[in-house]
């Protein structure tokens, strides 16, 4: 004989604080690589390694991801199959700029350690992301 475990959807404040969490998660993380990018010489100007760009995005990548992960579990049945595949496809496919802007240098100032800077960016707002997603609205 199986139990069936029920799963119920966290409180609205708890969802709030969580999201307000990942956000602010997301912000430290990247201003740390941000900070050590930049110490490391990726250069003070860089547009994409001041904070207005970097937070800006950071807050946005948060954000979205979220609601894609909420919308993918509340929306198909084996949301945790879909999401082991998506996740990683994204996350690639967001560094798709990343290695276009290593290779062209279509901004100012480009430097190898800058774009990695911006790489690792990328993956700490999925990593907080995948983190509070799970805790939000855990897959199924």
């Amino acid at each position: 004989m199986t139990a069936a475990v029920e799963r119920t959807a966290p409180r609205p404040l708890t969802v709030a604080l969580l999201v307000l969490a990942a956000v602010a998660t997301s912000a430290v993380l990247t201003t740390i690589i941000a900070l050590v990018a930049r110490a490391a010489g990726a250069g003070d100007a860089y547009p994409p390694l001041q904070p207005a760009v970097y937070l800006s995005f950071a807050v946005a990548g948060t954000l979205a991801a979220l609601g894609g992960w909420a919308l993918v579990v509340r929306f198909v049945r084996r949301s945790a199959r879909l999401l082991r595949i998506l996740v990683p496809v994204l996350v690639v496919l967001s560094l798709v700029p990343d290695v276009a802007l290593l290779a062209l240098g279509f901004i100012p100032g480009t430097t190898p350690g800058g774009v990695v800077a911006l790489m690792l960016m990328h993956l700490a707002v999925a990593g907080v992301a995948v983190t509070a997603g799970q805790r939000i609205a855990p897959a199924r």
